[in-house]
């Protein structure tokens, strides 16, 4: 079972900095000697593990020429941190130089002096992403050009727009003389209105050839008038007008009441703005008229097709624009594949770093059983060594009493527990010697009469040799523990350790002799410095592993990643500060929780909740695989919903069980609002480009169709609804300009001066008469200031469109001017409206951003406060809004002082 802690150990944070999707690599000393790279880093130098220990600039000398090395001298010289984005480098790859672009941080670790020990360098590829912005820029340049266009092509509705003016009158003039006509035609003309057919109008050619007055057929069903059509294929022909709302003629019909008469007759179906048949035009006519009636038809079936020839050009231009949008999406799958590559090979540097923990634990036992071995071996010693007090302070009480026993002293001497040995005379001849002494010495009995270094030459000038004729000389007890002697011991010339006393041997008064006792200690001794170096490896074994620890953790506190560990229970035990900062919690709070704690709202990406066993901490721990860039979004209760891309592993024990695992995740949210926020630009955008092109197409063709049967009020709502179409079309078009423009800094300001009420009285008049209500104007409108006329105006335009948009239930808007002070002028607009939530002000001046009012979402780009606020951005003023839910909301802006006149 793996033991958990507050900080992990050296091979934990080793695992998670090898797991990192970062290049990551450890530069030491001002030379910048190599120390770490994770294979993410060789594989950007294209490198192996050869580099580890070089020098950076020999490691890698194409970087001769470059920046990079003197940045690094001057990080390590100044302990700043160097950042940059779409750095190029060239790189040497096969032999030829690439250039490639990355973004890389070069930050120095320090110890707790301060003092720089090491550079920790991340790097991130992002060749493909300034390569896909350049197609991005091109793509812009492409939809400027698309833009021009469609302003160009806007002026040419204009003038359209214009002619159609000059035809509507033409029309109303052409409606009076074609009513004049139909009264008066020789052709009969009759409206069946409904499946029923009602007869609602006929002229008076059609009542001479029914051959009845209008009071008593007008409002009454057709075979009501004439029940013998029913069952004829007349009857037949005109139910099918209404079933498929086509035209049906027919020739030579023979029709009479008083008189035959053959007629061809045409029934033409009169379409509702949905396209389904409302009533039939019934006319009778000789050949002469269904000839130039065929003409018409044709000529209007060729204008149709016209129509859908355009419509069919601009499907086309769609169709490639999402194509290039679709390449641009394959781009972002290839890159997905290679992190998931640079995911497997972390795996597999992970295996390896676990083998290696493995053996550690292996190398740790074996040092606890040396330990004790050395434990048990100084108890021994111990023991000894009170055994040799014991006997020394028996030799003492025996000495006294020598002088009264020889023969007792002799088998004192043999019986002793201890080496024993009585010398005497100046020569040192062995007069008394036990067997524990022979053994020791490696002698035998023989050695008994002779002199003690003419039998062990090789004692004299050691240290045991002097302080045995001190003792003899001077009469004076010397005692030594752990004293090396080297002796020759059955031939061979050994170095042994030995605890012994010398005690001076008296007779009548006078020091005659020496007694030695010793006992060897060198198994003790050797087992001791044994221990000692071993103590002495593992304390600086410890130490290494230590320093790497402190720089591992250097490390990981300064990571971008959020790095959580949890135990088997799925209890989180570790989360590093960035995890922390991510998930808006401290440590200790983090820690009383599980990863799928209901407290954190895991949700799915489409917002419902995400269950645990779908988490991907849980399927890392059920499959005991690793997961890698799993999205889920995280719903904090006091903070935005935010999206975090998780990688998980496991961690096994020894015996391979598991026992927790480590998981590394980021902030997405960015990436995900970027891509969400341009999803729903080209869904909204084009909606909205859509919705007035459909509904000025459906007013001109209906106008083409039926521009001299319909009623002059119906035609001149058709033309104020195109007009309205054309408006708002253009609207769009501008705001997509102006963003553009502002894009590419190419805003220009008119400055002129004029008064604020003179702006008020511009932006205002035909919005105050469009609205039931009422606008009202505060302080100081005789202001004159120097801007853009134009640009201000489209701010005060926005502003208070969107109070009467948004607010529609209060009943005044007010607009103020004031002078604040002598440094700026204030303009604001204030409704009485339902108030903007505080979560969502921060975003109202961003691009794209639309908000709602009671859960409807209103037309437009999301571009309006956008383009107001780099109006006045432009302008040197400010601009901003103040709001309360359910008291309504203040937008207002100011300019400088020396903008005003």
């Amino acid at each position: 079972m793996v033991n958990f802690s507050s900080s992990p150990d050296h091979n934990t944070l080793l695992e998670i900095l090898k797991q990192s999707d970062d290049a990551t690599a450890i530069y030491t000393g001002q030379d910048l000697i190599i120390q770490f790279a994770n294979d993410a880093m060789l594989r950007i130098w294209r490198k192996d593990s050869s580099v580890y220990g070089k020098k950076f600039g020999d490691a890698l000398p194409e970087m001769e020429g470059q920046p990079f090395i003197s940045i690094l001298q001057d990080v390590w010289k100044t302990g700043k941190t160097y950042q940059a984005r779409d750095t190029p480098a060239d790189l040497e790859i096969n032999g030829i130089s690439t250039t490639s672009y990355f973004d890389f941080i070069f930050k120095p670790i320090k110890d707790q002096q301060g003092s720089v020990y090491a550079i920790l360098h991340t790097a991130a590829d992002v060749t493909e992403r300034v390569h896909a912005w350049r197609l991005i820029r091109e793509k812009e340049i492409r939809k400027q050009k698309l833009n021009e266009d469609l302003i160009a092509g806007n002026e040419e509705l204009n003038n359209a727009n214009t002619q159609l003016n000059t035809i509507h009158k033409q029309l109303v003039s052409a409606e009076h003389r074609i009513m004049q006509l139909i009264n008066t035609s020789p052709i009969g003309l009759a409206l069946l209105q409904g499946k029923d057919m009602i007869i609602e109008a006929a002229n008076e050619e059609m009542l001479k050839i029914w051959g009845y007055r209008e009071n008593m057929i007008i409002g009454k069903a057709l075979l009501d008038v004439f029940p013998v059509l029913k069952g004829q294929a007349f009857f037949d022909q005109l139910s099918l007008v209404y079933s498929s709302g086509e035209i049906v003629s027919l020739e030579e019909m023979v029709f009479g009441f008083k008189d035959k008469k053959y007629l061809n007759i045409n029934f033409h179906p009169l379409l509702k703005p949905d396209g389904m048949v409302d009533a039939v035009m019934a006319t009778v006519q000789d050949v002469t008229e269904k000839v130039i009636a065929k003409k018409i038809l044709e000529k209007n079936e060729i204008r149709l097709q016209e129509s859908n020839e355009e419509l069919g050009t601009l499907n086309e231009e769609l169709k490639t624009a999402n194509e290039e949008l679709g390449v641009l999406n394959d781009q972002y799958s290839e890159v997905n594949k290679k992190l998931e590559e640079a995911n497997r090979t972390t795996i597999l540097l992970n295996e390896e770093l676990e083998q290696k923990n493995i053996d550690l634990r292996f190398s740790n036992r074996g040092f606890k059983e040396i330990n004790l071995q050395l434990t048990t071996s100084n108890q021994k010693l111990n023991v000894r060594n009170t055994e040799l007090k014991a006997s020394n302070d028996t030799i003492t009480y025996l000495n006294k009493k020598l002088t009264d026993s020889e023969a007792s002293f002799k088998n004192l001497i043999a019986q002793a527990p201890v080496a024993t040995m009585l010398l005497k005379g100046e020569q040192f001849i062995v007069t008394m010697i036990n067997k524990s002494m022979l053994d020791l010495i490696g002698k035998d009995a023989n050695l008994i009469g002779k002199p003690l270094f003419e039998e062990l030459p090789e004692l004299r000038g050691q240290k045991a040799a002097d302080m045995l004729m001190e003792t003899y000389t001077r009469g004076i007890p010397h005692s030594d523990f752990i004293n090396p002697i080297a002796i020759n011991r059955n031939g061979n010339l050994e170095t042994g350790f030995f605890n012994f006393t010398y005690t001076p041997y008296i007779e009548n008064g006078k020091v005659t002799g020496v007694i030695d006792m010793a006992v060897e200690v060198t198994h003790q001794v050797l087992a001791i410095q044994e221990r000692d170096q071993i103590i002495a490896e593992k304390s600086q074994l410890e130490e290494t592993l230590r320093k790497s620890q402190q720089r591992l953790e250097g490390i990981l506190e300064t990571m971008a990643e959020g790095v959580g560990v949890i135990d088997a229970a799925g209890r989180m035990v570790y989360a590093n500060p960035m995890a922390q900062q991510i998930l808006g919690l401290s440590e200790s709070c983090i820690k009383e929780r599980t990863y799928d704690d209901p407290r954190w709202q895991n949700l799915r990406l489409d917002g419902s909740p995400l269950p645990s066993e779908e988490h991907p901490m849980s399927i890392m721990m059920r499959t005991q695989r690793p997961v890698y860039d799993h999205e889920i979004a995280v719903q904090p209760p006091d903070r935005d919903r935010m999206y975090i891309s998780i990688n998980a592993a496991p961690i096994f024990d020894t015996e391979g069980n598991l026992t927790g695992g480590i998981g590394t995740f980021m902030d997405v949210t960015t990436r995900r609002m970027i891509t969400q926020g341009k999803e729903d630009f080209i869904s909204i955008a084009s909606h909205e480009l859509k919705t007035p092109v459909t509904a000025l197409k459906a007013s001109l063709q209906l106008l083409q169709r039926s521009h001299h049967k319909l009623p002059e009020e119906s035609r001149t709502k058709l033309v104020e609804q195109s007009i309205r179409s054309l408006d708002k079309l253009s609207h769009l078009i501008t705001d997509l300009l102006d963003t553009s423009r502002i894009e590419q800094g190419h805003m220009k300001l008119n400055r002129q001066p004029f008064s604020l009420s003179e702006l008020f009285d511009d932006c205002c008049k035909t919005l105050a008469q469009n609205t039931g209500q009422k606008i009202h104007f505060e302080g100081d409108t005789q202001l004159t200031v120097e801007a853009d006329h134009q640009q201000i105006g489209q701010v005060m335009v926005n502003f208070i469109t969107n109070a009467l948009k948004y607010a529609p239930e209060s009943e005044q808007i007010l607009i103020r001017a004031q002078k604040l002070n002598d440094h700026e002028v204030k303009v604001s607009v204030s409704d009485q409206g339902p108030g903007i939530p505080q979560e969502k002000l921060t975003h109202l001046f961003e691009r794209y951003y639309r908000t709602e009012y009671k859960g409807q979402k209103f037309t437009g780009l999301g571009l309006g406060l956008y383009i107001s606020a780099q109006i006045i951005k432009h302008h040197g003023g400010h601009i901003g809004v103040e709001s309360e839910v359910g008291k309504g909301s203040e937008f207002w802006f100011t300019l400088p002082l020396q903008e005003l006149q």
